[in-house]
């Protein structure tokens, strides 16, 4: 039985980062559908599969655009931005939460929060 009834999309242009970090996310007990195509991750928000989204900022289209397309679709998911970066390159919407890839710890709480309300 599966611990929760949405999935975490992962969304990030780098194969070596969504590999990595899928794993970490899974070893949490989430279920993680990774993608590096805005169209895959659209399609699966429109299908109603997705409790957080996670995306790098700086990938094409970037995370900020992927922002605006989830929002006009679902206003129930959270956005997680994740990057290699210390600090968000741009200012966020205050919706959003902004976590450095070194920062594990961060991630996995923020992640875990966000799907709290998809727990069965």
């Amino acid at each position: 039985m599966r611990a929760f009834t949405k999935f975490v999309l992962l969304v990030d242009d780098d194969p070596a980062d969504r590999r990595l970090f899928s794993h970490f996310l899974q070893k949490l007990g989430l279920e993680v559908i990774a993608t590096g195509d805005a169209d895959t991750a659209m399609q699966q928000i429109v299908a109603g599969n997705v409790g957080c989204v996670i995306t790098d900022q700086t990938m094409r289209p970037s995370g900020h655009e992927l922002l605006k397309l989830v929002k006009g679709v679902r206003s129930d998911i959270e956005i997680v931005f994740l990057s290699g970066a210390d600090y968000p390159r741009q200012p966020l919407p205050p919706e959003t939460k902004f976590i450095s890839k070194q920062d594990r710890a961060a991630l996995a709480e923020e992640v875990l929060r966000c799907m709290a309300p998809w727990r069965t």
